[in-house]
C-alpha cells in the first residue's frame, strides 16, 4: 500500500465533505433512519413491513415505499393492510400524494394463493406468472 501524500488526503477529505453534504446522501440516509423507525415500531405493535425496492436496495417508483400487514386482532381469518409512503427529513407531504396513496388503496388486488412443497418442487395453486 502506497501512503498518501498530504495533499490527497485532503483532497480526500474535501470530497468526502462535499458527498456528506449532497443532497442524495442526506436524502439516503434520512430514508433509511425512517425505514429503521418504521421496522421498530411494526415490531412493537404486532405488524410486519415489506418495503419495495429494487435488487440493488434502491426505492421503487410509485407512491407506495412499503405495506404493513397483520393478521387483525381477536379474527384469525381477518387481514389487516395499510399501504405506506415513507416521509424523511424536511420533504413535505402534499395534497396530490395523499390522493395517490387513497387511490392505490382502492386499486389492491387481493386473491388466494397455495404454496405446497413436495420436498423438490415448489407447487403454486393458482399458477401466477413470474416478473413481467
Amino acid at each position: 500500500m502506497t501512503p498518501r501524500s498530504p495533499g490527497s488526503q485532503r483532497e480526500a477529505a474535501i470530497r468526502a465533505w462535499a458527498t456528506r453534504r449532497s443532497p442524495q446522501y442526506r436524502a439516503r440516509r434520512t430514508e433509511a433512519k425512517s425505514k429503521r423507525a418504521l421496522q421498530v415500531w411494526c415490531r412493537a405493535n404486532n405488524w410486519k413491513v415489506v418495503f419495495f425496492e429494487g435488487r440493488t436496495g434502491a426505492p421503487r417508483t410509485g407512491i407506495a415505499d412499503a405495506i404493513l400487514v397483520r393478521i387483525k386482532p381477536r379474527n384469525p381469518d381477518a387481514i389487516e393492510i395499510r399501504l405506506v409512503q415513507i416521509k424523511a427529513g424536511v420533504s413535505g407531504l402534499t395534497g396530490r400524494e395523499i390522493t395517490r396513496l387513497k387511490d392505490a388503496a382502492r386499486r389492491v388486488s387481493v386473491d388466494w394463493l397455495l404454496a405446497a412443497c413436495d420436498g423438490e418442487v415448489l407447487h403454486l395453486l393458482p399458477q401466477i406468472a413470474g416478473p413481467a
